[in-house]
């Protein structure tokens, strides 16, 4: 006789398999998708396909005789490899959107130097011998990069216009009476908001976490947890606690950094363990 098996089967296993689907859903979309959007995505790739396209139809580079096929599929991949080059810049280099001019100006000579050979390996990649002009590609790269750049920078301007000001009058720091400057970090506590300071105090006071991370949008820091956020200049060092950090601030606090937001932080330099 055959052993029996305790395996559900029917409606009542079918139920409980969406159940058990349903509670590890959410918890796999959170490891999966990044909280934070990368710098340029997706405006990048939509100003790199629109510079492409335009190439493709005007025959920049003296692409013109080339078949329509061979044509466009050569600008696909001579631009998306651009765009994969610049995005990963800005992926590194942007944390605001102040950063957004610095960041493409220190990558235009760098990234475009390397043109004239990308050309002749993209058509060598679509079967055509390609011979390209140094000065030549370096100008018109210059004129595409101009193009691109400038659409980026209307989008940091208007989000800049569109970020609230930290409000002197009624605003987080005033009601702690904390100036910008002495500003270490913000760790959210249930309905309230806990401001660290730089001389080591703190100040407990009934806030909204979401608000008061609209508010020092235009400070140089950085979320490091979904209830944290430091000041660049205030952290001196991090520690492990476990299998995780914490950042360790100027007067002597600490916040923690989760998972989601540990490389953004190690981005910036601040995970390096000091004791």
């Amino acid at each position: 006789m055959p052993a029996a098996r305790s395996l559900r089967t029917g409606p009542v296993a079918r139920l409980a398999g969406k159940r058990g689907f349903a509670k590890r859903a959410p918890g796999f979309a959170k490891r999966a998708l990044p909280r934070a959007p990368v710098p340029g995505f997706p405006l990048l790739w939509i100003a790199c396909l629109a510079a492409a396209a335009l190439m493709v139809v005007t025959g920049g580079f003296g692409t013109g005789a080339l078949p329509l096929g061979t044509r466009i599929a050569f600008w696909l991949l001579l631009m998306g490899w651009n765009a994969l080059k610049w995005q990963a810049l800005f992926a590194w280099g942007v944390r605001k959107p102040g950063d957004w001019p610095r960041v493409s100006l220190f990558g235009t000579i760098p990234l475009n130097l390397p043109l004239p050979f990308e050309i002749w390996l993209c058509g060598r990649a679509v079967g055509v011998e390609m011979q390209a002009v140094p000065v030549e590609v370096w100008l018109g790269a210059a004129a595409i990069s101009t193009g691109i750049f400038a659409v980026c920078w209307a989008v940091a301007w208007l989000m800049l216009r569109r970020m609230r000001p930290i409000r002197a009058d009624t605003g987080l720091l005033a009601r702690a009476r904390v100036p910008a400057g002495d500003l270490a970090a913000i760790e959210a506590e249930d309905h309230y908001c806990r401001i660290h300071r730089r001389d080591g105090g703190s100040a407990l006071i009934h806030y909204r976490f979401g608000d008061a991370l609209e508010e020092v949008a235009g400070l140089d820091g950085l979320q490091v947890h979904r209830g944290a956020w430091a000041a660049a200049d205030a952290v001196e060092g991090a520690e492990r606690d476990g299998r995780k950090w914490r950042l360790l601030l100027a007067g002597g606090g600490s916040v923690p950094v989760s998972a989601t937001y540990a490389a953004a932080a190690r981005a910036r330099g601040w995970l390096r363990a000091t004791r």
